[in-house]
């Protein structure tokens, strides 16, 4: 072979291997799918179903424990004040109403024999009959005779309450709301036996996750409609918003105040509560461009148009459906929003749109 021929197959060689280890930048950048911000009028209206309570309900029990041999009352009776709610066996209490009266009687007896003893022997120490040893041991034990009648009157009256305590009766009038204790059950001090509601003042009681809950400072009325009847309504405003999560349901508790709430609104009676806030600018945007940073705080990837850079971006969520979002605040109309590949960026870093959607 020629040494000219040679020469061309080896320069040939050469090129050839420089093209092909020639490194692509293409090739290294992250393709991702992203969509248009497109904002548009969101409307806010709420609706949910919660129930009609008493503002005033209290747990009312016995401050004896015992056996409850009767309770006359059921949920839903309307009781006044005054009414038997519930009995418990009364024979432990008046056989210790009985002893604190036989005490009783025995000390009226011993303050009686005393003072008759202190009298005379006062008489007799005027009369220079007597030293002044035994009046003063007279006089001592009449000051104690005294002292047992006290007590004794104050245990008569201590195991009177006791059997009046047997008793549990209504403070004021109202309706029974819920039960804790059936005849034949043993009971302790305190413990609930009935739930008694007033029923003049009632409240629609709601139970909300977190991210509506955002919403209720900004609501000034709250629409109240029976379930069973919506011609039936009524408004009224939030009273209170449970400052903690119900460890189970892990939602907050919300009272909405109905002063004017008709007679037909029952308590328990299921109701649906409807709020409308003014419409606001939004983007509905798929659930997987949602991104949490650190601080656990809903985030976006943005790309840049003329770097085709990302950069996060924090957000507004004020709704969370199942698989879309929607974004009230943190976007701007036009930017890019990454909706597919968003776990594998990072600042800065360059990407390839793959498509965009509108």
């Amino acid at each position: 072979m020629a040494p000219k021929t040679t020469l061309a197959i080896l320069f040939a060689s050469l090129a050839l291997g420089a093209c092909e280890h020639k490194p692509t930048t293409t090739a290294k950048l992250t393709a991702v799918h992203v969509t248009t911000v497109h904002m548009q009028d969101y409307d806010q209206t709420r609706a949910l179903t919660g129930e009609i309570e008493s503002r005033i309900q209290s747990d009312l029990g016995f401050r004896i424990a015992g056996k409850v041999i009767a309770r006359p009352v059921d949920v839903g009776t309307t009781v006044r004040q005054g009414d038997l709610l519930a009995r418990l066996d009364e024979q432990d209490q008046q056989n210790a109403l009985s002893a604190a009266q036989a005490d009783l009687a025995a000390a009226q007896a011993e303050l009686t024999q005393t003072q008759v003893e202190a009298q005379r022997q006062r008489d007799l120490l005027a009369k220079g009959f007597t030293t002044k040893i035994r009046f003063d041991i007279a006089e001592k034990n009449y000051r104690a005779a005294q002292a047992h009648m006290d007590s004794a009157n104050a245990s008569v009256q201590i195991a009177k309450d006791n059997v009046s305590y047997t008793e549990l009766k209504a403070d004021r009038d109202g309706t029974i709301v819920a039960t804790g204790a059936e005849p034949g059950q043993v009971v302790t001090v305190g413990q609930m036996i009935v739930r008694l509601a007033q029923p003049s003042e009632k409240e629609a009681v709601f139970r909300i996750g977190g991210a509506r809950l955002n919403l209720a400072p900004e609501i000034k009325s709250v629409e109240i409609a029976l379930v069973e009847n919506p011609a039936i309504v009524t408004h009224g405003q939030i009273r209170e918003i449970s400052p903690g999560v119900d460890p189970v349901t892990r939602t907050y508790t919300v009272k909405v105040a109905l002063p004017d709430a008709p007679d037909t609104m029952r308590l328990g009676a299921t109701v649906i509560g409807t709020v409308k806030l003014p419409l606001e600018p939004a983007v509905d945007l798929p659930s997987s461009a949602l991104f949490s940073t650190k601080a656990e705080t809903p985030a976006v990837w943005v790309v840049d148009r003329a770097t085709s850079t990302v950069s996060l971006k924090p957000v507004t969520v004020v709704q969370y459906d199942t698989g879309t979002i929607v974004v009230t605040g943190g976007l701007d109309v036009g930017e890019l929003v990454v909706t597919g590949g968003a776990m594998k960026l990072r600042p800065g870093q360059k990407v390839v749109v793959k498509d965009t959607g509108t």
